[in-house]
């Protein structure tokens, strides 16, 4: 798995700090099956990536925990008749303002015909 905290979200850290004093807040959790080039080598996503390379769905997170000091988990459910037969291999976590604020690429997992649970994290 390779994971990025894009250079959007480095941007509006930095403004938040100095100027806005707010920070939009993680909202939804696409994900994509152009995770993996051709060869099915994981593809390094880059901190410049505002979004994924074949993002196939787009829902609001099903469930966050706080995972250190630094560190919040979201969690994205799908249906068992969601995306069937998919192979999904890259995620984003993408605030309220709709910018993609951390990108995480890994092999491929096929969606069958079961409920699935796909978990992201947020670090610092």
């Amino acid at each position: 798995m390779k994971n990025v905290i894009t250079a959007i979200r480095r941007k509006k850290m930095a403004e938040a700090t100095h100027t806005t004093g707010k920070l939009a807040k993680a909202k939804w959790i696409a994900l994509g099956s152009g995770g993996v080039d051709s060869g099915g080598n994981i593809i390094t996503p880059l901190a410049e990536n505002v979004k994924l390379n074949n993002e196939v769905i787009r829902k609001e997170y099903t469930s966050s925990a706080k995972t250190s000091d630094t560190s919040y988990e979201y969690v994205i459910e799908l249906a068992e008749d969601e995306l069937v037969g998919t192979f999904i291999s890259e995620m984003a976590l993408i605030d309220a303002e709709g910018d993609v604020i951390a990108i995480s690429n890994f092999l491929p997992k096929g969606k069958d015909e079961t409920e699935t649970t796909f978990t992201i994290e947020d670090n610092y």
